[in-house]
């Protein structure tokens, strides 16, 4: 399975995302997994707190460019629903989650993060919204939880620039809760945890359900993002991406 479910002896559950020949970019199979696993969690007594963290040294590339270069209409709709509804179930979990970052989280990959309760970042992470550079919108919620989490010029600045930032500028802007500017993301996430387990979970569970009464929400952005991965420049930047990529790793082959 591309996203594994491991719960360990202090009632830690890992999403662990493992694609990393991909850099664990986001595809249906994997979208579809994610869902599944965070559907197996739902409801059980014995998590304290989860943790979404990729394989391979990188949290998530975002979504696979391959499904979203020429997709139809209602496939573009479909994906989109797929990713927003497995992004609010991991929102939706009872106990806190936090997602680890380390590498890149850009695209659906920062959607995903933003879907957790916490964020810690490497310094050194890369963290943005590139997809207007590839004739696309962010099509899982993330637009509307940056605005909750880091506020709408933040928002605005990284959809409308697709500037990616490092962990340590995430963090002062308010994207990320904490960062690890010395590369120990496990150090944070202990002590997060022990904060969580801290806690009665009862309280936990209620708390998380207070503050999803203030969640954003922006209904137009499934419907733009399906719109913009139809239009012909949008395939064009996107096919012009996969030949890059294509072209490099023949490059470093050769």
């Amino acid at each position: 399975m591309p996203v594994t479910l491991d719960v360990d002896d202090r009632s830690v559950a890992t999403l662990l995302l493992d694609r990393p020949r991909k850099r664990n970019a986001l595809d249906r199979e994997m979208l579809e997994s994610l869902l599944d696993a965070t559907g197996r969690l739902a409801g059980r007594t014995d998590v304290r707190a989860v943790v979404v963290r990729g394989a391979g040294g990188t949290f998530c590339a975002g979504a696979d460019i391959g499904d979203w270069v020429a997709p139809s209409a209602p496939l573009a709709a479909e994906l989109s629903k797929l990713g927003r509804d497995a992004f609010a179930a991991v929102a939706a979990l009872d106990v806190p989650s936090v997602a680890l970052i380390e590498g890149t989280a850009i695209g659906g990959g920062f959607e995903l993060a933003l879907a957790c309760d916490l964020r810690i970042a490497a310094g050194d992470a890369l963290i943005g919204f590139p997809e207007l550079r590839l004739g696309n919108l962010p099509a899982w919620g993330g637009l509307a939880r940056l605005i909750d989490v880091a506020g709408l010029g933040t928002a605005r600045h990284l959809l409308l620039t697709g500037e990616l930032i490092d962990g340590v500028r995430a963090a002062a802007l308010g994207a990320v809760t904490a960062v690890a500017a010395d590369g120990d993301l496990s150090a944070e996430l202990s002590r997060v945890v022990d904060c969580f387990t801290a806690c009665e979970p009862a309280a936990l569970a209620l708390a998380k359900q207070v503050l999803s009464g203030f969640d954003s929400d922006l209904p137009l952005e499934p419907a733009m993002a399906s719109y913009t991965a139809g239009l012909d420049s949008s395939r064009r930047r996107k096919q012009d991406f996969l030949d890059r990529q294509a072209a490099r790793k023949i490059g470093v082959s050769s």
